[in-house]
């Protein structure tokens, strides 16, 4: 059975919430709470991998 893939309007979508992500980390005040943002956009990424 193949596995089915991300329609272009999904993709985008998934993109967007990267580029939130990674925005959201840009404007913390402290190298602490971008490190927190950037380590839970990580973890989320990752899971996305695995499925």
């Amino acid at each position: 059975m193949e596995a089915m893939g991300m329609t272009d309007l999904q993709f985008k979508s998934w993109l967007k919430q990267i580029i939130r992500g990674l925005e959201g980390a840009k404007k913390e005040s402290t190298k602490e709470e971008t490190d927190k943002k950037l380590e839970e956009l990580l973890k989320d990424l990752k899971e996305d991998l695995q499925g």
